[in-house]
């Protein structure tokens, strides 16, 4: 009898360690839940198996319980079996946490890699005055005459002016022109073209693919214009941010950002295809002299 007792006040004493860890994690995946605003990496596996190990412990405190009520009608060997399948089950999800740790860990140190790829901007946003955004203007535009626009002018978004130029030109791409430039992977003759009416000096145009950590650009001394073409549309991540990081322009299939203020692509939970006149693959790219 004192054997039972021992075995079910080290039973409880288990138990009450697993709930704080349940609550824990409850609150944890609370907070996780409200702040879906950094693109942080998947940590579906990690929830998951954290899943899995709170139902397996719900079900063994289940027994536990009906075990305790029905202990006076138990059958004493029947009784010890039970408390030792019990035992072995709380021993099993200790080890399962061996486990659990390790998916964490890579978890982290994810994260940490997308910290130390990424502009800093994207993670301090500042709100922009409102007297730099009453000045700026949309406007239909044939950039002075220019044949290409005449009949069909380009519509123009003054997006930033102060301290430096940054110009949207929308619908520059058709969807045709969109989906086979994403199909192919290639950069057509006519629209490298009128990409050149656009920007001066034009080298190095290509299709590439921003990663699921983005591009720094903080560091990149780029000469001359810098361009990117979105080739996709995303409004809650993959954003294009400027220095300072006073504003910041989503990704719009079609459209075309210029500026001479080099700029980089926040992280986002998927790649944003690109068009653009610089490379975005390198990471961890501290210094690139591109001649225009």
């Amino acid at each position: 009898m004192f054997c039972h007792r021992f075995t079910i006040q080290c039973l409880i004493s288990l138990l009450v360690l697993l709930c704080y860890i349940e609550e824990c994690y409850g609150k944890d995946k609370k907070l996780f839940k409200a702040d879906q605003k950094l693109p942080l990496p998947d940590i579906t596996p990690l929830t998951g198996t954290l899943h899995g190990h709170i139902e397996k412990f719900k079900q063994l405190r289940d027994d536990l319980k009906a075990l305790q009520n029905s202990k006076e009608d138990q059958n004493p060997m029947t009784f010890f079996r039970e408390t030792m399948r019990i035992m072995q089950g709380l021993q099993a999800l200790g080890k399962d946490w061996k486990d659990i740790e390790q998916i964490q860990n890579s978890s982290a140190r994810d994260f940490q890699q997308v910290l130390e790829e990424m502009d800093p901007m994207c993670g301090q946003i500042k709100p922009r005055a409102a007297i730099y955004e009453i000045k700026l203007r949309c406007m239909y535009t044939n950039l002075g005459g220019n044949p290409y626009y005449i009949v069909g002018p380009l519509k123009q978004e003054q997006v930033n002016r102060i301290p430096f130029v940054v110009d949207m030109y929308h619908d520059f791409l058709t969807q045709a022109e969109v989906k086979h430039a994403n199909e192919t992977r290639q950069v057509e003759p006519s629209v490298r073209r009128r990409l050149q009416t656009v920007v001066p000096n034009l080298f190095n145009v290509a299709v590439r693919e921003a990663g699921e950590n983005g591009y720094n650009g903080s560091h990149v001394k780029h000469r001359g214009y810098s361009m990117v073409l979105y080739l996709e549309s995303y409004f809650n991540g993959g954003v294009t941010i400027f220095p300072e990081g006073i504003f910041t322009v989503s990704p719009r299939s079609g459209s075309l950002v210029v500026t001479k203020a080099h700029p980089s692509i926040c992280p986002s939970s998927h790649p944003l295809n690109v068009i653009t006149n610089f490379d975005i693959a390198a990471k961890k790219q501290k210094i690139s002299k591109e001649k225009m």
